[in-house]
């Protein structure tokens, strides 16, 4: 009798989640379109590929790619054209500017920060935290310590 929940419950588990991957896949560097790799190879020179995503977004494809350069971890994004959407960079907590430390530490007293990214967009640049413990979730605040975003 309860087949019919149980069947749709296991549909959400298993095939939403490969559903979502389906908008991400992974490329080879050489299948990124030329005016993408050229314009990655100019603004970050030397620096160590280790994976590459073309991904289906709401407003088109993105090309996402993970690289180390000048020893840290960078996700550039640019569209089909070479134009840069996004830089996100791993850095040590100790970068964060203090208001941003501020707010976190107000807004989540008890999280422990698991990772810090400082993400450049369209010139604006914000502050992504991974965060562990109590909180266990992903906020984003402004270069001044507004609270942008929380999952």
């Amino acid at each position: 009798m309860n087949r019919i929940p149980l069947l749709a419950l296991a549909f959400v588990i298993f095939a939403a989640p490969a559903a979502a991957e389906q908008d991400e896949r992974k490329i080879r560097m050489k299948d990124l379109p030329a005016a993408v790799r050229d314009a990655f190879e100019k603004q970050f020179p030397q620096a160590r590929v280790s994976g590459v995503s073309e991904e289906k977004e709401s407003d088109g494809i993105v090309y996402e790619i993970e690289c180390r350069w000048k020893g840290r971890k960078h996700d550039v994004t640019f569209k089909p054209d070479g134009s840069l959407v996004s830089v996100e960079e791993t850095i040590p907590v100790e970068e964060v500017p203090a208001p941003v430390m501020t707010a976190l530490k107000t807004r989540f007293p008890s999280a422990r920060i698991r990772k810090a990214e400082k993400v450049t967009e369209s010139g604006a640049v914000a502050f992504e935290f991974e965060l562990g413990k109590a909180a266990n979730k992903e906020v984003k605040f402004s270069a001044d310590g507004r609270l942008l975003e929380a999952e």
